[in-house]
């Protein structure tokens, strides 16, 4: 199936009360996994890349076998720029094929962010690429709880502004600081479910919720039966392949191992997790 952007995935997701799994893919075997296991479970998904795995030559490799990806599968593939600080970031991607980018203004002030999410609207919108920014700011897990908890409830999205800036940007998705952060927790978020419950009922564009690695499972359900259409996940892939990968390189009498098959184990590790994601997101079998 071709490459699709934001707004053909998850306005169905959000109708249809499941959100779509976005993972950050650092390289090719990580690409072919996300991919792979969401077309056995005929389920939409979201490539997404990050600025460290983009740096350099790596922004023309990694955006080439994304798009082949895209292109082999037979499920719908978005391939999504995440976290891009500048206009030049996003215009790069957009120039290179990505069907969609995320602006992160939401550490400035309110009308900053709508200045600055806005002009990238104006930028891509015309080329069919979809665009998310954030409102509210999700932080780092590894502060403890989240510093998007109660702890600093100063960085939730308030429900208030949220019709103010989707109206006035146009973004085509809305991602939200209800108490989750990026990275890994020190202990376990507690959603405001309350607050997405306001969000989703004024909200035009669907809701995206950040750090999705590590939340608690009966959270995420909730959160996606009260409006969340995308989660993002990337901490969780991190740890099962890197933990798996430390056990087989414990087990080598020497280094000299080839690479196909020392990552055999960790590329099982990884993409078991991309599966139990898939299944508790509801999306599988929706293509």
């Amino acid at each position: 199936m071709s490459l699709v952007n934001l707004n053909e995935i998850l306005f169905d997701a959000s109708r249809g009360k499941y959100a779509v799994g976005m993972f950050d893919v650092s390289d090719l075997e990580m690409i072919r996994a996300v991919t792979e296991e969401a077309e056995n479970l005929h389920s939409p998904v979201i490539l997404g890349a990050l600025g460290p795995d983009l740096e350099n030559s790596r922004f023309e490799y990694w955006i080439a076998m994304a798009k082949r990806a895209a292109e082999k599968t037979k499920i719908p593939v978005c391939v999504h720029l995440d976290h891009a600080n500048t206009l030049e970031q996003v215009m790069r991607a957009a120039n290179a094929g990505f069907s969609s980018v995320m602006l992160d203004a939401s550490a400035s002030p309110f009308e900053e962010n709508i200045r600055r999410s806005l002009e990238v609207v104006k930028a891509v919108s015309k080329q069919g690429i979809s665009v998310e920014a954030e409102l509210g700011h999700v932080g780092n897990g590894w502060v403890g709880s989240g510093e998007g908890s109660e702890t600093c409830p100063d960085m939730l999205t308030e429900p208030d502004k949220v019709v103010e800036f989707v109206e006035r940007t146009g973004v085509d998705a809305l991602a939200v600081s209800i108490g989750t952060a990026h990275g890994v927790y020190i202990k376990a978020p507690h959603l405001d479910i309350d607050r997405l419950k306001k969000i989703a009922k004024v909200s035009k564009a669907p809701l995206v919720l950040h750090g999705g690695s590590g939340t608690p499972e009966d959270q995420l359900k909730d959160a996606i039966e009260n409006g969340i259409s995308k989660i993002n996940i990337y901490s969780e892939l991190l740890n099962a392949w890197n933990s798996a990968m430390l056990t087989e390189l414990r087990k080598q009498q020497h280094m000299s191992v080839w690479p196909s098959v020392l990552r055999k184990t960790p590329d099982a590790a990884m993409r078991a997790v991309i599966r139990k994601k898939i299944e508790l997101f509801g999306s599988a079998g929706k293509v």
